[in-house]
């Protein structure tokens, strides 16, 4: 059994990573840097852990990807590269916001899109995308990255209904925690205000839901509340909210 993880060898896909391999799974593992990599190799002597860099913001780079990997035997494949940013509209770097868009949007669209007609073909295969929490509403200041979560949010949400009317066996899941403990709010260069979840529970979680075949993955009560929340309530009640969720810097 094989699974593609991209942005897989730091923080939650590092964790899904490792209970994959806890589970017999081999995985190949897709970032720009190496990360933690070797603590897979080494934690795991039987299992093959494989790497290759890819710079995922770059469309030839997704296509790249898919020709190398267009004939493995691929089980599963998990989309979690992406990345975040917080500032006020005058401030935030306009080409930083495209690349992000980019990232989290259009190599997703890329690479989902094309797994799951692989997946097809086959009648087998299991898909995750990590959609985050911010996908349940909008938030000032980290408009973009929120507004990148909704649409993998969405486009997990009606590819699963394709799938159900094909009566496939894929299946699709769209994992939604709450922030996690890992390099984000260094990247992103924010501070979350809310309590972070540990990058190995939400991992546990969501290979957990994935192999169950999920469509919604929310790790934590808190969260499950307000995703709930999330439903009842008007969008701009919403965004007063999630304004004090984070800070800059």
């Amino acid at each position: 059994m094989l699974a593609l993880i991209t942005g897989g060898t730091n923080g939650i896909g590092y964790c899904m990573a490792d209970e994959l391999l806890k589970r017999g799974y081999d995985v190949f593992l897709v970032s720009r840097k190496e990360g933690k990599t070797q603590e897979l190799i080494k934690r795991y002597p039987d299992r093959k852990v494989s790497f290759s860099s890819y710079d995922l913001i770059d469309e030839k780079e997704c296509y790249r990807l898919l020709d190398d990997t267009e004939n493995l035997n691929m089980d599963v494949f998990i989309n979690n590269a992406g990345y975040g940013d917080i500032g006020k509209l005058t401030d935030t770097s306009l080409e930083k916001e495209v690349n992000m868009v980019k990232l989290n949007d259009i190599a997703s669209l890329i690479l989902v899109k094309t797994f799951l007609k692989r997946f097809i073909i086959k009648n087998s295969g299991r898909i995750l995308m990590t959609c985050s929490a911010a996908s349940f509403g909008p938030a000032p200041y980290m408009t973009v990255y929120y507004s990148t979560k909704s649409f993998c949010y969405w486009l997990a949400h009606g590819y699963y209904r394709e799938l159900k009317d094909r009566k496939s066996k894929v299946t699709i899941s769209a994992l939604c925690p709450s922030p996690v403990k890992t390099d984000f709010e260094k990247e992103a260069n924010c501070k979350f205000k809310i309590g972070t979840l540990e990058p190995e529970k939400v991992g546990k979680a969501a290979i957990k839901g994935l192999l169950k075949g999920k469509l919604e993955i929310v790790p934590g009560f808190k969260i499950k509340l307000a995703h709930l929340f999330s439903h009842l309530v008007p969008k701009k009640f919403i965004s007063k909210v999630l304004n004090k969720s984070a800070e800059i810097g």
